[in-house]
């Protein structure tokens, strides 16, 4: 699921772009502040600076707070419904960009 989720970003912004190295090097920076997202350092550092709904939203679209427990192998329904969830929404966003530049 996280390979999935981590293809679906990476086929958004190829759509979004003409050169391939652009969209792998925007995959890789994108995928990795969703990852970074959830880290604890990341989270006690923003503690100061934005407020707790902030980073509490911040922590909940991270991929390693779902991952991690699917790693330990604990499957919940609410950590599959988050990967189906972008993953869906990626590739929604992936058919109307490509879409879009066909009719343009």
């Amino acid at each position: 699921l996280l390979a999935g989720a981590y293809l679906a970003v990476g086929g958004v912004l190829s759509a979004c772009t003409k050169n391939q190295v652009v969209a792998f090097v925007l995959t890789v920076v994108v995928c990795f502040l969703l990852l970074l997202a959830g880290f604890p350092v990341v989270l006690d550092f923003l503690k100061g600076w934005v407020p707790d709904g902030v980073r509490d939203a911040l922590a909940g679209i991270s991929v390693l707070a779902h991952f991690d427990a699917m790693a330990r192998g604990v499957i919940d329904l609410r950590d599959v419904i988050y990967f189906i969830a972008l993953i869906g929404a990626m590739l929604v966003a992936n058919t109307l960009l490509i879409d879009w530049r066909k009719a343009a």
